[in-house]
């Protein structure tokens, strides 16, 4: 199940445009990346829930075909959470263990080791770890020497042990849901700090592999220039320029992504940004650190730092700085 029901309000004002697993990450709404990863790891069916701007998820998704698996939807009129929302499709799932994603991350972990390894502890969950970059951001999973979890965010109790990142995917036994009350739910705190308190096995496993949370604006910025780095997809040089863009031959574009029918006029400069699809850079602007929306333009000889630029009402356009 892919969780996608989330308003994703740090990442407005993109997320006024579409729901954020269907904004375009490398050229391609950000669930297709989710979905070629399930698929290459053996997965023929997936739930994908919705709340806001649904419509958005399901063009951007369809049946699921395309990419070799089938999915499904469960819209929630009030969002459910990480444990309501499964709760809500219990019938879905049988008696298997299943893999639960959050819908907003680039990743690119080995879903069947994970899956083999929750096996082998005969674990209730199993939950991808990583080393936690900021405390401050994320709160600490800790685990013992064998990987069980002691403390999920200081729940029930803090412990000691080492302290990683839960990355929001996770293996887990589906009758753990019927634990859970129909309404409102969170895995964390009234499923798996409950199991830990209890002597059950919640495994953690520290994963290898990418990882990259696109939660706002500068973190959709940073992880797609790191994508790019890495020559993830179709990346080549540093640059992601889909094959319908036109890019003027004296034009430079560096550690951007430039968008399907987007133009760069001559002389103009595009660097460190994402240009979605249709977007206008004028004769010898310059535009650098920002988010260019469907449809925006930077004009001719306009200097752009640092900024998100959408298209408001009216067709008015509206930039605000990417740190806002």
């Amino acid at each position: 199940m892919i969780l996608a029901a989330g308003l994703g309000t740090r990442m407005r004002p993109l997320t006024l445009l579409k729901a954020k697993p269907a904004l375009p990450v490398m050229n391609r709404p950000l669930l297709h990346w989710t979905l070629e990863l399930l698929a290459r790891s053996g997965v023929t069916e997936v739930m994908i829930n919705t709340h806001y701007l649904p419509a958005t998820v399901k063009e951007a998704v369809g049946d699921g075909r395309k990419f070799g698996l089938r999915a499904t939807y469960s819209h929630e009129p009030k969002i459910l959470g990480t444990g309501g929302g499964p709760r809500k499709v219990r019938s879905f799932f049988g008696d298997e263990p299943f893999i639960l994603v959050n819908g907003d991350m680039v990743f690119d972990f080995d879903l069947r080791d994970l899956v083999r390894r929750h096996e082998k502890a005969q674990a209730r969950a199993t939950l991808a770890l990583r080393p936690n970059p900021d405390p401050r951001r994320y709160s600490a999973v800790r685990t013992r020497k064998d990987g069980r979890v002691t403390s999920l965010a200081g729940l029930p109790r803090k412990t000691r042990g080492m302290a990683s990142l839960f990355t929001g995917i996770h293996v887990l036994d589906p009758a753990l849901l019927d634990r859970l009350p129909r309404g409102e739910s969170d895995t964390v705190r009234d499923l798996y700090a409950h199991l830990v308190d209890e002597g059950e096995i919640v495994l953690g496993v520290r994963v290898r592999g990418k990882w990259f949370d696109i939660g706002s604006p500068p973190l959709y910025l940073a992880s797609q220039r790191a994508l790019l780095a890495a020559g993830f997809g179709d990346a080549k040089g540093g640059v992601l320029i889909h094959s319908d863009a036109e890019v003027h031959r004296t034009a430079r574009v560096t550690r951007s992504v430039i968008g399907a029918g987007s133009v760069i006029g001559a002389r103009a400069r595009v660097t460190g940004s994402i240009l979605w699809d249709g977007v206008t850079v004028g004769d010898g602007a310059r535009v650098a650190d920002s988010i260019l929306a469907t449809g925006t333009a930077a004009t001719e000889g306009e200097k752009m730092t640092g900024m998100v630029v959408t298209t408001g009402k009216r067709g008015r356009q509206d930039a605000v700085k990417v740190s806002g």
